[in-house]
C-alpha cells in the first residue's frame, strides 16, 4: 500500500508540473514539456525546442525570404523565450511568444528538420550529401558510370545523375568529349567554377623533361592524391584525354581509400590509429610560369571527423616533406603503417587505359590515382588537359538541381 501511495503521489506531482508548463492550444495533438513543444506530425511525435523555434521564425521580420537568411536582431534575442499559445492546423503550426511575436511553421518544414535520428539521417542523405559507397578494384567496372559529354552540357537530368554518381562512388567517366583544349570548360561551367592553384586554372599533363612536377614525366607515376600541401585541397580532379599513347603502358590506376581505411581499421587497427593521429608535412617547392611557390601543410594521411568517419586522404611519395614533425620513437612505426597503406591501395586498385575523348573525373581527397610508364617520342605522345573543382561547388549544384528537378522547396 505504501508503494502504491508513493507512486500515486509521484504521478500527481508530475501532473502539476505539466500543468504549470502547459499552453493554450486551439487544436489537439500538441503539448509542451519543459523547454520544447511536442507535435504530432504524420503519426510521429516530434519535439522542437523553444529556443530553436524562436531562432528559426520564418516571418519577414526574422527571415529575409529572397536572401534566405536570418535577419533577427541577435542583440535582442531572448534565450528563454516561451510560447504562450500554439495553434496547429492541417499544414502548419502557429506559435505566439511571451513577447507577443507570432511565428508560423509548415509541418513538412518542421518534420524535415526534426531531431529524431531517423529524420536527421534523412536530411543528410536527401539534401546535405549523398552517402558514399566504397569499392575495391574488382568492383570498378560496376561502379564507374559512363556519361555523355553533350548530355551533361545540355540537360539538367544528365548533369544531376553524373554529379550524384561522382559523389557516391568518387569516380566517373565522360565520353564523346570534343578534341579541343577548351572542351573541359563547358563541364566546369555546368558545375560552378574551377579552383585555381599555382599550376593555373587548367594544366597540361604530358612529358616535359625539365619539369616542375614529376606528373609531367612519362615514367611510372605512383598512386597519390594531388596537392596534399594545400590546407584546402582541391576536391575533384578532371583529366581530359586529348591524345592517348599508342605504346604499351599509360594505364591509370585508382583505389578507394575509404575502403582501404575501413579495411585497416578492421584488420590493422594499430597502424590505422598511427595514420589518423600522426601529422606529417606535405610540400611543393618550385617555379611555375615564373611564379615561385613554397607550399607546406601538416596533416595525417587519414583524416577523420569526430565520429571517426574518413573525410580526407593525404598521400604522395614525391610531395611528402623531409621534416617529420613528431617524436623520434614514432618514425619507424609510422613508416611501417604508411607502407602498409600503400601496399593495400596497390592490392585493391583498378587499372584501365582512358580513351582519347574521355574525361576521367575522380574525388581527389578520397581516391589515390597513378599512371603506368609509357614510351614518349615525336611520333607517339600522350596529352591530357586537367582542372580542379571544389566539392563545395559540386554539392551546391547537386542541391540546386534536386530542388529544380523535383519541384520541391526545402525552405
Amino acid at each position: 500500500m505504501l508503494l502504491i501511495r508513493r507512486l500515486r503521489d509521484t504521478a500527481l506531482t508530475l501532473t502539476r508540473q505539466l500543468n504549470k508548463t502547459s499552453l493554450s492550444f486551439k487544436r489537439g495533438y500538441s503539448y509542451s514539456i519543459k523547454d520544447a513543444i511536442v507535435l504530432q506530425i504524420n503519426g510521429e511525435t516530434l519535439k522542437f525546442p523553444h529556443i530553436w523555434l524562436r531562432d528559426n521564425c520564418q516571418c519577414e521580420q526574422c527571415f529575409h525570404p529572397s536572401a534566405k537568411s536570418r535577419i533577427l536582431d541577435w542583440s535582442k534575442f531572448n534565450l528563454d523565450s516561451k510560447p504562450t499559445e500554439v495553434h496547429k492546423d492541417e499544414n502548419s503550426v502557429q506559435v505566439t511568444w511571451d513577447d507577443g511575436h507570432t511565428s508560423r511553421y509548415r509541418l513538412d518544414w518542421l518534420k524535415f528538420r526534426s531531431f529524431t535520428e531517423e529524420n536527421q539521417q534523412q536530411y543528410e542523405t536527401e539534401l546535405y550529401k549523398p552517402p558514399k559507397v566504397t569499392w575495391k578494384g574488382e568492383d570498378f567496372q560496376k561502379i564507374c558510370t559512363i556519361n555523355d559529354y553533350n548530355e551533361i552540357v545540355s540537360t539538367d537530368e544528365a548533369l544531376y545523375k553524373w554529379l550524384k554518381d561522382l559523389s557516391t562512388y568518387g569516380v566517373s567517366l565522360i565520353r564523346n568529349t570534343p578534341s579541343d583544349d577548351t572542351a573541359i570548360d563547358a563541364i566546369l561551367q555546368r558545375v560552378g567554377f574551377p579552383k585555381q592553384t599555382h599550376y593555373g586554372l587548367k594544366f597540361i599533363v604530358q612529358n616535359v623533361p625539365n619539369t616542375s612536377n614529376v606528373a609531367y614525366l612519362s615514367s611510372n607515376l605512383q598512386m597519390h592524391t594531388d596537392l596534399p600541401y594545400y590546407g584546402y585541397c582541391p576536391g575533384v580532379n578532371l583529366l581530359h584525354c586529348l591524345v592517348q599513347t599508342n605504346s604499351d603502358g599509360g594505364e591509370n590506376t585508382l583505389s578507394d581509400c575509404h575502403y582501404i581505411a575501413n579495411y585497416m581499421k578492421e584488420h590493422h587497427p594499430d597502424q590505422y590509429k598511427i595514420l589518423t593521429n600522426t601529422e606529417v608535412e606535405w610540400s611543393d617547392i618550385g617555379v611555375e610560369n615564373g611564379n615561385e611557390f613554397y607550399k607546406l601543410y601538416r596533416s595525417p594521411v587519414i583524416c577523420v571527423d569526430k565520429c571517426d568517419h574518413v573525410w580526407r586522404i593525404n598521400f604522395s611519395i614525391p610531395q611528402r616533406g623531409s621534416h617529420f614533425p613528431g617524436p623520434i620513437e614514432l618514425v619507424k612505426p609510422w613508416y611501417e603503417a604508411y607502407s602498409l597503406f600503400f601496399e593495400l591501395n596497390r592490392k585493391f586498385s583498378a587499372s584501365f587505359k582512358v580513351d582519347a575523348g574521355s574525361i576521367l573525373v575522380f574525388d581527389n581527397i578520397r581516391l589515390l590515382h597513378g599512371r603506368n610508364q609509357y614510351q614518349d617520342s615525336g611520333e607517339n605522345v600522350r596529352k591530357l588537359i586537367g582542372a580542379y573543382i571544389d566539392w563545395d561547388e559540386v554539392y551546391s549544384r547537386l542541391r540546386s538541381l534536386k530542388v529544380k528537378l523535383e519541384k520541391r522547396s526545402y525552405y
